[in-house]
């Protein structure tokens, strides 16, 4: 009962930080996921060099496993497994039409 009756005496600071809150999170999963592809683009390269055709789980594994001792804990608690696994497919049908061009840095506008 206390708790509500200081969330009414209190509302606009309430809503203010939480307002802040969302916003710096936001912001930094953001900010990361821009890093995370970049990384993925790396990992998805390294794999496909180590491992080979033929080997897709594997490299899949290998990929999850890299990147998520990278992650920082707040990414992680936003992002699945399933949707990493997403975006690493995505990442990895952009990767291969890189390739074929050459070009094996992610640097081309691959996230465009």
């Amino acid at each position: 009962m206390k708790i509500i009756e200081f969330l009414i005496e209190n509302w606009s600071d309430v809503t203010l930080v939480v307002s802040v809150l969302f916003i710096i999170i936001y912001s930094s999963f953001t900010n990361k996921t821009e890093y995370l592809k970049a990384d993925l683009f790396s990992l998805v390269t390294e794999a496909e060099k180590i491992y080979g055709e033929k080997t897709g789980q594997i490299k899949l594994m290998y990929v999850i496993r890299k990147i998520y001792s990278k992650m920082p804990v707040l990414l992680k608690l936003f992002l699945s497994e399933k949707q990493l696994e997403k975006i690493i497919e995505n990442i990895l049908t952009k990767a291969k039409k890189s390739w074929s061009t050459g070009i094996t840095d992610g640097s081309d506008s691959l996230w465009q």
